[in-house]
């Protein structure tokens, strides 16, 4: 691809691009927008397929025969003609730089224009420092579309970038479970929204205002919501303890070059997302105890249970029970949209820790199984037809 000064580049499009122009038919601006001097509306961001790109973040670039480039957007706005147009700063990559690996980008001072239509979702650009801790967390199938960055090429010269000093880098999706942000509480309520007995509420006073209600010592189960571990419990030991913060050890997560656990600081009350299903209470946090074994358990289609895989224990509900003398189960990991077939002997009733105690979760016995298979193969179609596309 074409890499040109950002002075030369305010109307130009490369000719790679311009070929898969729809002039944003598929996309929505989000956000006021403002009007500049040159009379052109600028925007916060658009929306995509259900995918949100901001300015100042880290998007894929669609280029020829399904190449995707790394750039990052610097503004976006509609042209005279109503186009939405993406500002980007371009990464070289290892195709375009020889001699780095291939998970390595280099930061360049080259801007184009291109069409909102030519951005094929968002990346994740970390330096190394994050890089190492997000392969710490992140199982490989995972890590293909994550790239680290530390350097930048400058007048045909290579130096050192400060990656992390490039505005919305922090706000990265990654940054969820390498460093959770503490969010606002939300009402408690049951997956019905049915009133919570005023009990409840009495027993979550040090739970809803922010305060930490686990020390030092305590076994707990910590909530990924990332992108790729969506719904996965891992397994932890409180090392420390702040009034907002705990310093956990994970039990079964290793440090890539073999020195020990992986040790965090994670906030202590963040409330998790709703799940996609509907059966999970909302409010509840994404930190609770060790949940409890339920040995000799029957299970049924549309139970919930938490399935043993990753080192991690998942969320997911049964859609399949065994055929004949074959203890295995299929089950849907909805935080991930996937479906796997899991033995009994690792599967526990899912449970979820509200008001200080443990919540029987309602099965969803005429849960749409064709419908869960229909959006499984869409995705999994999509990916393939993604990894069967020819090499630049």
């Amino acid at each position: 691809m074409t890499r040109r000064e950002s002075s030369e580049l305010e109307s130009d499009v490369p000719n790679n691009i311009q070929s898969q122009m729809i002039h944003g038919q598929n996309c929505i601006w989000s956000g006021e927008s403002s009007v500049c001097s040159k009379k052109l509306k600028h925007y916060p961001a658009f929306i995509r397929d259900g995918t949100t790109v901001a300015v100042h973040s880290f998007a894929l670039i669609k280029g020829e025969e399904e190449n995707q480039h790394i750039g990052y957007v610097e503004d976006l706005y509609e042209d005279y003609s109503g186009h939405k147009m993406v500002k980007v700063r371009w990464f070289n990559s290892s195709e375009e730089v020889g001699g780095i690996p291939s998970h390595e980008v280099m930061i360049t001072p080259h801007v184009e224009v291109v069409s909102a239509e030519c951005i094929g979702g968002l990346a994740t650009v970390l330096t190394p420092k994050h890089y190492q801790q997000c392969l710490a967390v992140v199982s490989q199938d995972f890590s293909d579309g994550v790239y680290m960055c530390s350097r930048q090429i400058k007048n045909n010269k290579v130096s050192s970038f400060p990656l992390c000093k490039l505005r919305g880098y922090s706000n990265q999706t990654i940054f969820s479970i390498l460093n959770p942000p503490v969010i606002p509480q939300i009402p408690l309520s049951s997956p019905s929204n049915k009133e919570v007995p005023s009990s409840f509420e009495q027993k979550l006073k040090g739970v809803d205002d922010g305060r930490c209600c686990f020390g030092a010592g305590e076994e707990i189960e910590v909530l990924s919501c990332d992108s790729g571990l969506r719904g996965c419990w891992h397994r932890c030991k409180i090392l420390k303890a702040k009034k907002k913060h705990l310093k956990v050890v994970y039990v079964d997560v290793e440090h890539v070059d073999g020195l020990g656990n992986i040790e965090e600081w994670i906030a202590a009350c963040r409330v998790a997302d709703p799940d996609k299903l509907g059966m999970r209470y909302l409010g509840r946090h994404t930190i609770r105890p060790w949940a409890p074994s339920c040995s000799n358990a029957c299970f049924s289609i549309g139970d919930a249970v938490d399935a043993w895989w990753c080192n991690a224990w998942w969320e997911g509900v049964v859609v399949a029970t065994p055929i004949l003398a074959i203890d295995t189960f299929c089950v849907y990991f909805p935080g991930e949209n996937r479906f796997e077939d899991c033995e009994k002997k690792n599967l526990r009733c899912s449970k979820d820790w509200v008001g200080n105690k443990w919540l029987e979760i309602q099965p969803k016995p005429n849960i749409d199984i064709l419908n869960l298979q229909t959006t499984v193969d869409t995705q999994a179609l999509a990916s393939s037809q993604k990894e069967e596309a020819p090499a630049k």
